[in-house]
C-alpha cells in the first residue's frame, strides 16, 4: 500500500525532474545568445563534469529501499551520482572495515556516524574535514538550521545531524491481543514493565515479552535516567556509583532471572538481528525512536500486525529519557568535499521526513508534521499524541545518551567487555563493576598523559 511517504517523495521527485528539464531548455537557448549568458551558465554548475561521491554502506543495510530512493532523489536534484561503498554488517560492527579504511587515508567521501561515539574518536584521530570554512562560502547556516542538535569541537563542526532520536517503547499490538493484556500505560515503572513481559512471554510460541540488543546504554539505562554522569567531577571513572552496579544487575536479570527477553549469552551466540522486533516474536521493544522508520517500511519490513508505543519505565525517581542523534560526515581525504557536503547537507535536511523519522531540525513545524507522516504511514497503528507523549509531551528529562568524556570510546568498550563476563555467569556483579572503573581509569590516564605530552 502506497503511503503519504512515498507520495510525497514521488510528488518533490516529479518537480525537481520538472526544474532539471526546464534548466536544460534554458541552457540551450542561452548558447544561441551571449556569451555572458553561456558564462551564467558555467558558473551554476550546469557545465561541469558529472562527479560521483562514494558513501560506505553497511551490507545489511544496502537492500532497503529507502537508501535507493534517498540516493535517487539527491542525484535528481544536484547531478551528483552516488555510489555505496559496502561494508560487512550493520551498526556498530560495520565500523571495523570503516576504522580499517580511514587509519591508511582511505578516500570514501562520505561517511555515517551512527553515533556520537564514532563521531567523537573519527574527530580525535583526525578523520573527518572541518566543514565551518566550506558551508562559509555556501552561505550555509548550520546553527540556524539544527540548532542545538549540531555537535561541536571547540566551535569546529565536523557532521550534520541525519535525524534525532529519544527512546520509547514499542509494542505488538496482536501479541498483546493474543495474551489478552492491557497495552501499556503512557506512564509505568521498571515493575510493570516486566510483570507484563512475563504475562506475554510464550515459550511454547517461540514469543518473548521483551527484546533488547548488545548497545552499551542498556547495561546503564537507570544511572542515564537519574543523570549521574559515568564520570567524576576529576575526570576519573564514577562507575563505582550504585546506580551503575543496580543497572547493570536489572538488564541482566531481564534475560537470566525473569526470562522474558533472550539473555546476553543468546543473543551474542545465535547473532539475534538488530531488527529482531520486526520478526512479530517480540511483545516489546526498548529502543530509540528511529525505529518507527521500519515499522513504516511496508516494503522492507511487510507485517501482518499493528504496533504501538510509549514512554519508557522508569523506577519512579530517576526521570530522564535519553537520547542521540545520527550524523554524516565528509572524509577528510575526500576529492570531491564539495559534493560530499551537498549529499551530508540533503541527507541532515531530508531523510529522516522521507523515512518516516524525527528530523534534527530547529523547525518545530518540521518535528511536529513528521509526527504526522508517522503516524499517516503507521497505516492505523499510532496516533500523533501517542508519538508525542512518548517522544515529547511528557514528565520525562532529556539527556545524552552516551558517556562523552576523556577515552569515550574506550570507556565504552571496556563496560561491554567487562560486562559481558557478568551477564555470561562467569564472573560477579562487584568484581565487574570493580574491573569496569579500574580498567576505566587506566584509559582515562593514558589518555591524559599522551595530551600532556
Amino acid at each position: 500500500m502506497r503511503n503519504k511517504i512515498e507520495y510525497n517523495y514521488k510528488k518533490i521527485t516529479v518537480i525537481v525532474l520538472l526544474l532539471l528539464i526546464v534548466t536544460a531548455c534554458n541552457s540551450t537557448a542561452n548558447k544561441k545568445g551571449t556569451s555572458g549568458s553561456i558564462e551564467a551558465k558555467a558558473s551554476s554548475g550546469a557545465a561541469k563534469p558529472q562527479v560521483t561521491i562514494k558513501v560506505y554502506l553497511g551490507t545489511d543495510y544496502s537492500s532497503k529501499d529507502l537508501y535507493k530512493r534517498m540516493n535517487e532523489a539527491f542525484t535528481a536534484k544536484t547531478g551528483i551520482h552516488v555510489e555505496s561503498e559496502l561494508v560487512p554488517g550493520a551498526g556498530n560492527d560495520m565500523y571495523k572495515k570503516i576504522d580499517l579504511d580511514l587509519a591508511s587515508a582511505g578516500t570514501v567521501d562520505v561517511i555515517p556516524l551512527i553515533q556520537p561515539l564514532i563521531l567523537d574518536k573519527y574527530v580525535k584521530k583526525n578523520y573527518l574535514l572541518p566543514l565551518n570554512d566550506l558551508m562559509k562560502t555556501e552561505q550555509y547556516d548550520a546553527d540556524k538550521m539544527f540548532g542545538h542538535y549540531l555537535t561541536k569541537y571547540d566551535g569546529m563542526i565536523y557532521s550534520l545531524p541525519e535525524q534525532m532520536s529519544t527512546w520509547a517503547v514499542f509494542y505488538n499490538k496482536k501479541i498483546f491481543d493474543d495474551a489478552k493484556i492491557p497495552y501499556p500505560p503512557s506512564e509505568w515503572t521498571w515493575e510493570q514493565y516486566i510483570d507484563t513481559a512475563k504475562k506475554l512471554t510464550d515459550p511454547a510460541k517461540g514469543i518473548y515479552g521483551s527484546y533488547m540488543l548488545d548497545y552499551d546504554i542498556y547495561l546503564f539505562m537507570l544511572a542515564k535516567q537519574h543523570n549521574v554522569s559515568a564520570y567524576k567531577a576529576d575526570g576519573t571513572s564514577n562507575y563505582d556509583d550504585p546506580l551503575f552496579k543496580e543497572s547493570l544487575k536489572l538488564f541482566g536479570d531481564l534475560g537470566n532471572v525473569y526470562k522474558i527477553q533472550p539473555s546476553w549469552h543468546e543473543f551474542k551466540t545465535k547473532k539475534l538481528p538488530w531488527d529482531g522486533f520486526m520478526s512479530g516474536k517480540y511483545g516489546m521493544h526498548l529502543i530509540g525512536t528511529w525505529y518507527t522508520a521500519l515499522l513504516t517500511n511496508e516494503k522492507d519490513y511487510p507485517k501482518d500486525w499493528k504496533w504501538g508505543i510509549t514512554q519508557i519505565p522508569t523506577d519512579g525517581k530517576g526521570m530522564y529519557n535519553f537520547g542521540v542523534t545520527y550524523t554524516y560526515a565528509v572524509n577528510k581525504h575526500s576529492a570531491h568535499p564539495k559534493e560530499a557536503l551537498e549529499y551530508v547537507k540533503f541527507k541532515a535536511e531530508n531523510s529522516a521526513i522521507m523515512g518516516g523519522a524525527i528530523p534534527a531540525l530547529t523547525d518545530r513545524v518540521a518535528q511536529k508534521q513528521s509526527l504526522k507522516e508517522i503516524a499517516d504511514a503507521s497505516e492505523g497503528s499510532v496516533t500523533v499524541d501517542e508519538l508525542s507523549k512518548a517522544f515529547f509531551d511528557n514528565n520525562l528529562g532529556y539527556i545524552q545518551e552516551k558517556n562523552i568524556g576523556p577515552a569515550a570510546t574506550e570507556y565504552s568498550n571496556i563496560i561491554l567487555s567487562e560486562s559481558d563476563l557478568y551477564l555470561r555467569g562467569s564472573r560477579s556483579l562487584d568484581d565487574t563493576i570493580r574491573a569496569i572503573k579500574y580498567k576505566a581509569d587506566a584509559a582515562i590516564r593514558k589518555v591524559e598523559s599522551a595530551e600532556d605530552e
